[in-house]
């Protein structure tokens, strides 16, 4: 009977023990935003020089093969990439327009703590820019 009881309380201590470590949440990663400005910090689409037909995104894949790249233009005329970050290693894209074009790398891992992704670094490669608060501002000037 002492057995019986000895190995109840030591299986509820199990169960409670691990019931504690699962967390239930889930941490998207950080928007990745892009502001395109020129020379003289003019908005480009704010201008007109750059639109949805004249610009696109790519995630580079491999043996020379690509993918479009999902993107929304906000209110304030910054580009919202909703769907780059979700995926954990390091993901190369390609920014393509009629100005310029230029690549970009998207290192991201795994949130242990909560489920989810956290991009750790973006790194542009080919054009100027600067990491603001909230978004990435690219200094677009014809080639």
């Amino acid at each position: 009977m002492n057995t019986i009881r000895i190995y109840l309380i030591v299986a509820c201590l199990c169960l409670s023990i691990t019931a504690c470590e699962k967390k239930d949440c889930f941490t998207p990663p950080a928007p990745v935003v892009f502001e395109f400005v020129d020379a003289e910090g003019k908005n480009l689409i704010t201008t007109g020089q750059l639109h949805k037909d004249n610009f696109e995104l790519r995630e580079e894949l491999g043996n020379r093969e690509n993918e479009l790249v999902e993107y929304k233009i906000r209110e304030d005329d910054r580009v919202l990439l909703p769907e780059v970050g979700w995926s954990e290693g390091v993901i190369q894209y390609k920014f393509l327009s009629t100005t310029k074009s230029f690549s970009f790398l998207v290192k991201a891992r795994k949130n242990k703590a909560c489920g989810g992704t956290i991009i750790e670094q973006i790194t542009l490669d080919g054009v100027e820019y600067e990491q603001k608060e909230g978004y990435i501002l690219v200094i677009l000037e014809r080639e």
